[in-house]
């Protein structure tokens, strides 16, 4: 086998997990990739992930491996679009949505072990007005839970079903302009998912259909639905039947605008952003090398 050169990009404070005990497994567990070139660097600020990354690709290494959340492997994965560097995912974070869509292991050793065992394969890209993200992004009830927990200390599922809760009380329908695909159409809607891959994270299954490999963008489209309907639409969540409720309306396509009244918050990826009345999503089929199960 030929000399690979891997880079470990870790995120030393993302998830809930014990940061030391993490480090301390993959560095027993460099056994595994014994006669490559490997590289370690633990992040120090947003952005830094994103920064070396290019350097790692810009040095023509052939694997960055991303040790952290769905943030962290977002923003090494922009520097690796469209390059023949390959992202490998550690998933410690506390949604792990990307990984598990990839059905790739949630054990640190089993996760390192694709970089043995594994094969590289392409994912679509999408775009939200120009940056990049790979699970899913939107806008409503869901860009609001994204903000109220990232501005929360407290990580982790049940402080993500407490934000829930609290953005529900107060959430009530907008009404957003979509032009999918050239065909234009209005819905008075409490969330509009743009999903690239099936889950939030947590197997929380927005849009159940979805493919990272059709080079398709599915927009779903949630109505307001009555107080006594949440705890089933939660079930259908974690149960991949939530586009078979009647409140529910997915399109598929490969480009589509929304209009909405006024500036609000909105999420690529579980990041919460500040964007305007005006969104555009795009997507690029093939777009980012990963590594995943044979």
């Amino acid at each position: 086998m030929n000399t690979r050169k891997i880079a470990f990009i870790i995120n030393p404070v993302s998830g809930t997990q014990n940061k030391k005990k993490i480090i301390k497994k993959i560095k027993q567990n460099l056994s595994l990739v014994n006669n490559d070139e490997v590289e370690i660097y633990y992040t120090k600020c947003a952005g830094d992930a994103f920064e070396n990354a290019k350097k790692y690709v810009e040095n023509n290494f052939d694997i960055v491996v991303a040790v952290g959340g769905d943030g962290t492997v977002n923003e090494i994965a922009r520097a690796l679009i469209h390059t023949d560097t390959a992202l490998c995912i550690i998933p410690v974070g506390s949604g792990n949505g990307l990984a598990r869509d990839l059905h790739i292991p949630l054990k640190i050793y089993d996760a390192m072990n694709l970089l043995n065992k594994g094969k590289i394969s392409s994912i679509d890209v999408c775009y939200f007005n120009g940056q990049s993200y790979l699970c899913t992004a939107g806008v409503g009830y869901d860009a609001s839970v994204g903000k109220v927990f990232a501005e929360s200390r407290k990580r982790g599922f049940l402080s993500y079903v407490i934000a829930a809760l609290k953005v529900y009380i107060r959430i009530k329908p907008v009404e957003y302009k979509l032009t999918i695909d050239g065909n234009e159409t209005v819905h008075k809607a409490v969330n509009i998912t743009f999903a690239n891959a099936g889950q939030f994270g947590n197997n929380a299954y927005i849009s159940p259909l979805s493919d990272l490999r059709d080079a398709l963008v599915d927009v779903v489209v949630i109505r307001h639905f009555p107080w006594y309907r949440s705890i089933t639409i939660g079930i259908r969540l974690f149960r991949k039947t939530l586009h078979k409720s009647r409140y529910v309306k997915i399109y598929k396509c490969k480009h589509v605008i929304l209009e909405r009244p006024e500036t609000d918050c909105a999420h690529f990826d579980g990041e919460p952003v500040t964007a305007g009345k005006r969104i555009e999503i795009t997507m690029q089929p093939a777009a980012l090398k990963v590594m995943v199960k044979q």
